[in-house]
């Protein structure tokens, strides 16, 4: 990241209002909002696109299923799209909910999501 260019992040437990938070800091400061969690949680829908057996996902069909996934910006956020969809209710759904943090806990996938951060940071 370029000189000047400031980051904050906020962690916490799944549910205690970081994104809620984070979106509204970023509304009052005029940044953008990058939400990690929105990535990997649409990583897990890619995933379950492909396959609905999350035992049967291997770290490579994770990422490679995740590949399809876009970021598109508006204002001081950013939205996952798949398939050229905006998919933010799907990510927010019972089935990714309760399999992200298998999809979060893979190596490769972190990578990738830190690499979609810094491409939307810079």
């Amino acid at each position: 990241m370029s000189r000047g260019t400031f980051v904050i992040a906020i962690d916490g437990p799944a549910a205690s209002g970081k994104s809620s938070t984070a979106q509204m800091v970023a509304e009052k400061l005029g940044y953008l909002h990058v939400d990690s969690g929105s990535l990997y949680r649409a990583a897990t829908a890619a995933a379950l696109r492909r396959e609905r057996d999350a035992s049967k996902w291997t770290e490579q069909s994770v990422l490679d299923s995740a590949r399809g996934v876009e970021i598109r910006a508006a204002r001081t956020s950013f939205y996952p799209v798949l398939d050229g969809r905006a998919i933010e209710e799907e990510i927010r759904g019972p089935n990714v909910t309760d399999n992200v943090s298998r999809v979060a806990q893979m190596r490769r996938v972190r990578q990738w999501v830190d690499d979609k951060v810094r491409a939307a940071a810079e």
